[in-house]
């Protein structure tokens, strides 16, 4: 499972592939836990579909605002093999499609709220 973490100073997400105890200096980070907000789930949850090599996620069985104040700000995809990312901007479709390479497989979809954190679903 991915592991995210916030920079409670710059506010940055990062993504841990690496420990960050061998790097001299490295921010303190928080551990970011997926789907512990006060958020609605219904809007919040990604929908993952897949169709043979093509994965759709969407955010939310009910669309989720796309708003400066309020928004996703990526959608991320795990997979077997690694990982893929699509940021999104206000007013955008809070959706992304994602294309697997052979043999790759899903293994859970997340998504960044700028007001309800993150969200995931396998």
């Amino acid at each position: 499972m991915s592991k995210f973490f916030k920079d409670a100073e710059s506010k940055n997400i990062f993504y841990s592939f690496v420990s960050l105890d061998a790097i001299p200096d490295a921010p303190v980070l928080k551990e970011l836990n997926a789907n512990h907000t006060d958020g609605a789930f219904e809007k919040h949850v990604p929908v993952i579909e897949i169709n043979g090599n093509q994965v759709h996620v969407s955010v939310g069985s009910v669309a989720h605002p796309m708003l400066e104040e309020h928004y996703i700000t990526a959608i991320y995809l795990e997979t077997k093999r690694g990982g893929q990312i699509r940021h999104l901007q206000p007013g955008e479709a809070p959706e992304a499609t994602f294309l697997l390479a052979e043999g790759d497989e899903v293994v859970a979809a997340y998504e960044y709220c700028n007001l309800h954190g993150l969200w995931s679903a396998k």
